[in-house]
């Protein structure tokens, strides 16, 4: 006769081994494609021309109140509106045609981590974008805007006032549509 409590703990034994060897191999390949190269790029759409998108053609945008200095964005903000970051200044992202490299750079978080700018402006995804080729986030509380190859944001009005700090874009509301600091 078999001895079944023998058989199914060696059974247990081989797949619990089987599931963390696949669990490590995975943890390795996410850690593998975190470190990959990125790449900034240039979409067209009719509505805004050309803009900055990542490799996968996900718009990126600029926080005016960043004024082309240390990002503003955090906590909320920066859950809405991801820095886009890099491992160090060595890793910088390529850059597709019609992009200049001198326009590009770092700038780092109060994290440590260092995010990309491009004519100084760091750089943030929107998480309402969900597909490649849309920039939902275009003129949000009129702080947010997609960047055009020269740095500049498109759709901005003339030059923010500065008003002494009275209004950072926030969304007092919670609804967040426009990711000032104390909000999305």
């Amino acid at each position: 006769m078999i001895d079944l409590k023998n058989t199914s703990k060696r059974i247990f034994r081989n797949l619990a081994g089987l599931l963390a060897v696949t669990g490590i191999a995975m943890f390795g390949f996410a850690q593998d494609a975190a470190m990959s190269t990125t790449g900034i790029n240039l979409a067209e759409s009719s509505e805004y021309g050309q803009y900055l998108t990542d490799q996968d053609g996900m718009a990126l945008y600029l926080f005016v109140p960043d004024a082309q200095g240390p990002s503003t964005c955090y906590d909320d903000c920066a859950t809405n509106w991801p820095p886009v970051t890099v491992e160090s200044a060595d890793a910088l992202p390529t850059l597709g045609e019609g992009l200049d490299s001198a326009l590009l750079g770092t700038v780092e978080r109060d994290d440590g981590t260092l995010q990309v700018t491009y004519n100084g402006w760091p750089l943030y995804y929107y998480i309402g974008d969900m597909e490649a080729g849309v920039a939902t986030g275009q003129g949000l509380g009129d702080n947010w805007y997609v960047v055009d190859a020269t740095g500049t944001a498109i759709g901005m009005s003339a030059a923010p006032a500065d008003d002494g700090g009275a209004d950072d874009g926030g969304d007092e509301g919670g609804e967040g549509e426009d990711g000032g600091s104390d909000g999305m």
